[in-house]
């Protein structure tokens, strides 16, 4: 009999935290320069608004293709046509690797303006500061580390609710190329966007799989960074892991949100970034991928929040019964 009250005791924990930060020991040294990082948010900036189809976001893309290519990744455009227009995802990999069991994403394009909306002008924080992150971390990860990972820059993301437009367009055509062996080789799919915000805080995005969001957490609180990636749920969100996810490949966005109130419009300039806040998330992600990528698992679906409220429900009313037959024993 306390064998079994034991059992339901743990079960009962297990429920209850089953999202809760796995704690582990970090030993990497992270080498990530947020001021690098900056410098790289600047110089998209620098060509302008880069909507879909149009030459600032063509030149911009030249110039990130070519910075991968000078750190030694293999860089291949990948072209699809959207709404009559040529739009372009950039794939980056080390070597003929095409397995790696890491993605990490971010979109480059900026959202145009539509008959009542302004557009998102030069995007730094939107757009800018994922590409940011990403081109650091392939100039300063190990070389070992390096076959790990994919790095996919999407286009067509920002554009929804403009007349002929939807969202996720890049992510959406890419995940529709993924043959099965593909799919199902990939452990996660780590989505970057808008991590550059001065005052920033990344809340745990609802639709991300749990296991996946709490190993990155993790890392984020063994670096101290627990006032940047706080352990709170805020907002179910469309972006670029959302395809992944209907796939049923692992995914994580890591967004800010609250969206800020210079979201979407001509404001989202680099004087609302900061070297500070790509740092933080950089250095959490080079830790992520250095200690975890060789070890990582393929992170299962969350289960349903129904089958956990009944394990709960079930465990509560078993434990009266339970304690009444030990008490007569």
């Amino acid at each position: 009999m306390k064998n079994l009250w034991t059992g339901l005791v743990v079960v009962l924990l297990v429920s209850l935290t089953a999202s809760s930060i796995n704690m582990q020991q970090i030993s990497h040294i992270p080498l990530f320069n947020g001021s690098d990082a900056y410098s790289y948010l600047v110089d998209q900036c620098d060509f302008g608004p880069r909507p879909p189809g149009s030459d600032n976001l063509s030149l911009c893309r030249s110039m990130i293709a070519e910075t991968f290519e000078s750190f030694g990744w293999d860089v291949t455009l990948q072209n699809f046509i959207y709404n009559n227009t040529e739009c372009v995802n950039i794939v980056v990999k080390w070597g003929s690797e095409n397995n790696s069991p890491i993605i990490l994403g971010a979109h480059y394009d900026t959202r145009p303006p539509g008959p009542s909306d302004p557009g998102s002008g030069v995007g730094a924080n939107d757009g800018a500061s994922g590409v940011a992150v990403l081109l650091e971390l392939a100039n300063i990860l190990p070389n070992e580390t390096r076959s790990s990972i994919e790095i996919v820059l999407f286009d067509a993301e920002d554009s929804g609710g403009i007349p002929g437009w939807d969202w996720i367009q890049g992510s959406t055509f890419y995940v529709s190329q993924l043959s099965t062996d593909r799919r199902d080789s990939i452990n996660a799919m780590v989505l970057l966007d808008m991590v550059g915000d001065i005052n920033l805080e990344l809340a745990c995005e609802i639709s991300s799989i749990d296991s996946l969001q709490d190993s990155i957490w993790s890392v984020a609180y063994q670096l101290g960074y627990n006032d940047t990636f706080i352990d709170v749920k805020r907002g179910s969100i469309t972006d670029d892991h959302t395809p992944f996810l209907r796939a049923g490949i692992p995914a994580v966005d890591i967004i800010q949100y609250p969206f800020p109130s210079y979201w979407h419009t001509l404001e989202d300039t680099p004087e609302k970034c900061s070297a500070e806040s790509l740092e933080i998330v950089g250095e959490v992600m080079e830790v992520f991928i250095v200690e975890e990528a060789d070890n990582l698992p393929r992170f299962p679906p969350d289960p349903p929040i129904l089958f956990l409220m009944s394990a709960i429900v079930l465990v509560a009313l078993a434990i009266p019964v339970v304690y009444a037959k030990v008490k007569r024993d």
